[in-house]
């Protein structure tokens, strides 16, 4: 029997690309999962598809607005009387570019989703697992958390340094409670964030020429992330830990492969279509 089996999962921004995959996963694990999203209309369509596969529930959810993130935990309890594992999953990327061509207001949009977002999760989902000295809360890494330069990705970059920053001392802070912290990086994953990218001003562009390029030798489908961290979940027992799904070679194990698929005839760019946005001129 899966170590999932019968746990009570909510994952949030999960009515498409990563966070559907990760229900998806979950609910063949054994788990009852509840999904989240902003439109009604996304949560009814993906609780749809999923219910099938097993035991899932949702309600909608916009993580910027921590009393709506406070609600999705207290109506989890109120159905099901416990979670056992919240994943911070919902976040998103506004565009691509050189830093100083970003619209300030579509970092703030992005630090209240992908950052004020993984507080508020946190914060709900410790209300109601650290009097039970038992649960799981995962963090979701991305490019930047390591630190590192990160463009044309600057923006989202520095927003999921942010969430590295949050996760390592919340990992201090609540070591011995008996709630276990992981922190997940997923990689690249071909959804619709990397599919229909944003990309700003002509530096942007140039930036982004050989983007087709870096999808295909670096891009994976999202369930193979997702079996990843639903494996992690269920064999885990540290109190903290960091899982990165791209190693140190993962780059060079690429670039072997589109060689071979470029001598073989096989293999394609991954289909993709790049949105193009003015870049941002402050007004002084």
């Amino acid at each position: 029997m899966s170590q999932l089996s019968d746990k009570i999962i909510v994952i949030t921004g999960s009515t498409r690309g990563f966070g559907f995959s990760l229900a998806q996963e979950m609910l063949k694990a054994g788990a009852t999962v509840v999904i989240s999203g902003r439109s009604q209309a996304a949560l009814d369509k993906s609780l749809s598809a999923l219910k099938s596969a097993g035991q899932v529930a949702g309600w909608t959810c916009d993580v910027r607005d921590e009393k709506q993130v406070y609600a999705l935990a207290r109506q989890v309890m109120a159905q099901f009387g416990r979670i056992d594992v919240w994943v911070n999953n919902a976040g998103y990327s506004a565009g691509g570019g050189v830093l100083m061509d970003i619209r300030p207001e579509q970092l703030l949009d992005m630090f209240l989703s992908n950052d004020m977002g993984t507080l508020y999760g946190s914060q709900a989902a410790l209300h109601y697992m650290l009097p039970r000295k038992t649960g799981t809360l995962v963090n979701i890494y991305g490019a930047g958390s390591n630190g590192k330069a990160a463009s044309p990705m600057g923006m989202y970059a520095t927003t999921k340094i942010w969430i590295t920053s949050f996760t390592r001392t919340l990992a201090v802070e609540i070591k011995g409670s008996g709630v276990n912290l992981l922190a997940f990086s997923p990689g690249m994953m071909l959804t619709d964030m990397l599919a229909n990218p944003t990309v700003v001003g002509e530096r942007g562009k140039q930036k982004m020429q050989n983007f087709g390029f870096v999808l295909r030798f670096l891009v994976k489908p999202p369930q193979l992330a997702a079996k990843r961290l639903v494996a992690a979940l269920a064999t885990n027992r540290k109190e903290f830990a960091e899982i990165n799904v791209m190693k140190p070679w993962t780059p060079m194990l690429g670039l072997l492969r589109v060689a071979w698929e470029n001598l073989t005839k096989t293999g394609k760019t991954p289909e993709y279509t790049l949105h193009y946005e003015e870049a941002y001129q402050p007004e002084f």
